[in-house]
């Protein structure tokens, strides 16, 4: 069965070892691995790759391979960074609509801290600003706001009092 040397190009810096493709006349292709053994007889896949390329041929196809390489290695690193940028674009909203999820965020009146869970630019702020309202509007999440109000009271005499009947609201209208 006759074969075609295709793109042949070397496999190392001393130049004694060439990879290439093997194309068959029923087009199927094989990458072949060919080094010179150095004897009197050499081998006869070298022999042909130098007498049809020549080493400047090889060369040739060694930049260009190199060349095509580096590029695709530098579109995978772009694209990586674009999929980084993209997931973390995703989980920052994603967070955001959680936070507006919750019915406590969703029916707050305080635009000023609402606006901000919505221009939150990381998911830390979204944390951040949810919190304090949450702690803003939910007298259970911050009883030291009512303790304020009675200075002789502990923290312990409010684990009785029933914070659900309470329902103050920060409102900036």
């Amino acid at each position: 069965m006759a074969r075609e040397i295709i793109n042949p190009r070397w496999g190392n810096e001393e130049k004694t070892h060439i990879v290439a493709g093997f194309k068959y006349d029923n087009g199927t292709i094989i990458n072949a691995s060919i080094t010179n053994s150095g004897d009197a007889e050499g081998n006869p896949d070298w022999a042909e790759i130098m007498q049809k390329f020549g080493v400047e041929g090889v060369d040739k196809n060694s930049e260009s391979a190199l060349e095509d390489h580096q590029s695709r290695k530098q579109q995978r690193q772009e694209q990586m960074i674009i999929d980084v940028d993209r997931r973390k674009k995703e989980a920052l909203f994603n967070a955001k609509a959680e936070a507006f999820d919750i019915d406590l965020v969703k029916n707050s009146k305080n635009r000023d801290v609402k606006n901000k869970i919505r221009r939150a630019s990381s998911i830390t702020e979204v944390l951040v600003y949810t919190s304090m309202l949450h702690m803003m509007e939910d007298p259970l999440a911050n009883p030291v706001n009512d303790r304020m109000d009675d200075p002789s009271t502990s923290v312990v005499d409010h684990q009785d009092k029933d914070y659900t009947s309470n329902t103050t609201s920060t409102s900036n209208t």
